[in-house]
This record gives C-alpha cells, structure tokens and sequence, in this order.
C-alpha cells in the first residue's frame, strides 16, 4: 500500500536501475577509460619520439663533428685555436677517457655550432666513466631530466669491449626505453647498438627483455659507436 502512495520519482528509484540504464552507465565508463589510455598512448609516444629525436641529433652532430674535423669531439686536440679558444682540449686518442673529455664533448659541439645551448665544460660536474651523473650547464638533458653524457666505457649490458658509448641519462620510464630500442635497434636489452645501462639492468629488465610490466620509471639506456 505504502509503495502504490509514493510519487512516481521516488517509486521509481526505491525499483533501482534498469539493464538499459546500466548498460548505458557501462559504455560510457568504458568510453572515459578508453578516452584515458588512448590518452596515454599518445603521451607516451610523443615522448619516444623526442627522445629519438634528441638521440639522432646527438649522433648526427658526433659524425658531423668528426668529418669537420678529423676528430671525435671532447677529443679535439687543437679545439682552442681551430673551434675557440675557450675550448676544452683533448688528448686525441680517440677515446673519451677521462673527466676533462666528457665535460669537453658538449663544449666542443656547442662551440663548433653543431648543437643548441652553451656548456662549460666543468669537469667537476661530470661523474665517473661508469655512472650517469652530470649537471646543467655541463651536460644536456634529456626530455626526462636525467643527462645525456659520452664517454669511453663498457656500460651497455653485456658488452665486453670498451667504446665511446652515448648515455641516454636516467629518469626514464622502462616502458620508453623499449619503444626506444625498438625503434633504433633489436628491441633486446643486452645486445645490439642500444642497450639497458648495467647499474639499470636488475630494475628495468627481466629474463633478457625489458621489464615493462614493472613500470620503473627510472631507467637508463646505451647507445653504442
């Protein structure tokens, strides 16, 4: 009796909601969702393709810098009176081999306008051979905030024989670095020309692949000479 009394609003939400209602609630929760992780796919290849692109340039202006000058950069013996004379030089072996190199390779490339932004060549700033540390103003960063460094080393997974190697710098999400891999070499962490950095291999890879389902967000690539 009390029911058949109530207005039609209120009996109608004391019955709840039919399937059609439900199943409208549903597609549009789907469609938000769907909205998000489109969203996110989009984000995240934005960010491989800036880091590509960042990367690409860092080689292209390490070749160009080298056909101009018959030298690796950093590495430049006579870079203070054939570049500038407030160019760090170095000892022209071929090799980034010591604090002095690494801080001059992006001084030596910026002054030789091959690359954007001014750097001062602080060989303080720049870290071990074997780490990813450096400081702005030294070193570029990446999209991610780490820093991009070059030096003469074995830090890609498994490599046994030191090259100059490029340092992606860390910060970065392990799932961007295996888009990365993909996209400029085998895709496989511990081998070919890009590989996982070695302090970063246990945190961002599993069972020789990277370790995407980890969602580590700071991991560190190689890319090899």
């Amino acid at each position: 009796m009390f029911l058949n009394q109530m207005p039609y609003s209120m009996k109608r939400s004391a019955k709840g909601f039919t399937l059609v209602e439900v199943a409208i609630v549903l597609v549009i929760i789907g469609l938000i969702l769907g909205g998000v992780f489109k969203g996110q796919a989009l984000i995240d290849n934005a960010r491989v393709r800036s880091l590509s692109t960042e990367v690409s340039s860092i080689q292209t202006a390490w070749f160009s810098f080298q056909e101009r000058y018959r030298s690796i950069p950093g590495d430049f013996s006579k870079a203070g009176t054939q570049i500038d004379s407030a160019a760090l030089a170095g000892n022209g072996n071929g090799r980034i081999d010591d604090s002095r190199e690494r801080a001059g390779v992006w001084q030596q490339l910026s002054l030789a306008g091959f690359i954007k932004g001014q750097y001062d060549g602080a060989q303080s700033s720049v870290g071990t051979a074997t780490d990813v540390e450096c400081a702005t103003g030294t070193c570029p960063t990446n999209p991610f905030n780490g820093y991009y460094k070059i030096t003469y080393s074995a830090q890609a997974a498994d490599a046994v024989n030191p090259a100059n190697e490029i340092y992606t710098g860390n910060q970065i999400p392990v799932n961007i670095l295996s888009q990365l891999d993909n996209q400029l070499d085998d895709g496989i962490p511990n081998s070919g020309r890009f590989r996982v950095h070695r302090s970063y291999a246990s945190a961002c890879t599993r069972n020789g692949e990277w370790d995407v389902s980890s969602a580590n967000a700071n991991c560190a690539g190689v890319l090899r000479d």
